[in-house]
């Protein structure tokens, strides 16, 4: 029994030896193994952080670049609209004020006729007395719209004649009639 427990002892240690041997050579390949694909894993990782550093610097290239663009055509956009204004507060004054005044001006006149055509005149009696002294009965005197100016009717008879001192101031007339002749 001594002999089959040595023999058995013997063949234990003998496969543990192995077993042994083995369990070390297949540690080591997954050593050299796991070793390679842990230097693969870092040359991808090593890859691919470069690929991201140059998309990631061409992607900020980019963008700066279309920010650029956008912020000059902003500002040339900024500057048209200023022009514009400034031409269109031009136009406006130039075109708008003019109207405003003819307005204004014609508002004025018309509430001027308004007003004189509400109280006419009343005839001058000195005036008519006057008249009929030198045989200028039936004249009529017209005043035009808003008292601007006279206009004298004179009646059958009596004509426009030339006065015999001229008057240089302008603004009389002299006439003839029956009676004056």
């Amino acid at each position: 029994m001594n002999t089959l427990l040595q023999s058995l002892q013997a063949k234990v240690e003998t496969q543990s030896h192995a077993t042994e041997e083995q369990t070390q050579q297949m540690l080591n390949d997954f050593e050299q193994r796991l070793s390679q694909a842990l230097n693969a894993a870092l040359r991808k990782i090593d890859h691919d952080m470069r690929a991201l550093e140059r998309l990631s610097s061409s992607l900020n290239n980019l963008t700066t670049h279309e920010i650029e663009a956008q912020a000059s055509k902003i500002r040339d956009a900024t500057a048209a609209l200023e022009e514009s204004r400034k031409e269109w507060r031009t136009v406006t004054w130039k075109t708008m004020l003019p109207t405003y005044l003819a307005g204004v001006f014609l508002t004025f006149w018309v509430l001027l006729m308004a007003v004189q055509l509400t109280f006419p005149e009343q005839p001058s009696r000195i005036e008519t007395l006057g008249l009929a002294t030198f045989g200028l009965e039936g004249t009529r005197v017209t005043r035009g719209l808003g008292g601007l100016g006279q206009v004298v009717n004179l009646p059958p008879g009596v004509t426009l004649a030339n006065c015999p001192v001229p008057n240089l101031g302008g603004g009389e007339i002299c006439v003839e009639t029956a009676r004056t002749r």
